[in-house]
């Protein structure tokens, strides 16, 4: 290995290698995200929602930090134990700010967020969330919601969790059925 000049911004954010090479780069992580979209795809929906974004980042990173120092000898071990450190370094201050600052909290993980108000789907804070119809519909289902109308209020908490709070005495507004349509 060629010795390194520390903080060679050429080296730093381009590299060394030839510039064909960036195109073989983008074509690694496109099979490597296709692979990993197909893999957590038979994880489950459930299995991803138990995760922060920050601890799916970090378990992204841990791997490869791990994974590269283990697969490649060009690669020192002490990179990847520096690498580990100060991931689990930034997790644990985003997380101490969290606690300490609610602002911090609220733009790290977000706020709840209302998408059925009695019984009427908030188009626009579904828009907001990314999240369609259908899958709103699917979330409902999980909790044996067969029509909007039967909730005074439906939440996509932060978790990716829903929470609702049902009609009290049996009242129902007019809703929307979340079956599906050869159900329906």
């Amino acid at each position: 290995m060629d010795p390194i000049t520390p903080f060679d911004w050429h080296r730093l954010f381009i590299g060394e290698e030839p510039p064909l090479y960036l195109l073989e780069i983008v074509f690694r992580v496109v099979l490597i995200y296709a692979f990993a979209v197909i893999v957590l795809r038979y994880m489950g929906k459930r299995g991803q929602r138990q995760l922060s974004p920050f601890e799916l980042i970090l378990i992204i990173a841990l791997g490869s930090a791990t994974g590269d120092s283990m697969l490649y000898p060009e690669v020192p071990i002490f990179y990847a134990w520096l690498i580990i450190l100060t991931m689990v370094g930034l997790n644990y201050f985003l997380s101490k700010l969290q606690f300490r600052y609610k602002e911090v909290n609220t733009f790290l993980e977000g706020v709840p967020r209302l998408l059925v108000k009695e019984g009427k789907i908030l188009e626009e804070n579904l828009a907001k969330e990314h999240l369609r119809r259908e899958e709103l519909f699917a979330l409902l289902r999980e909790k044996e919601i067969d029509n909007t109308g039967e909730v005074q209020y439906i939440f996509l908490e932060q978790t990716g969790h829903v929470g609702l709070f049902r009609h009290k005495g049996g009242d129902r507004h007019k809703g929307e059925p979340t079956l599906p349509d050869e159900l329906d």
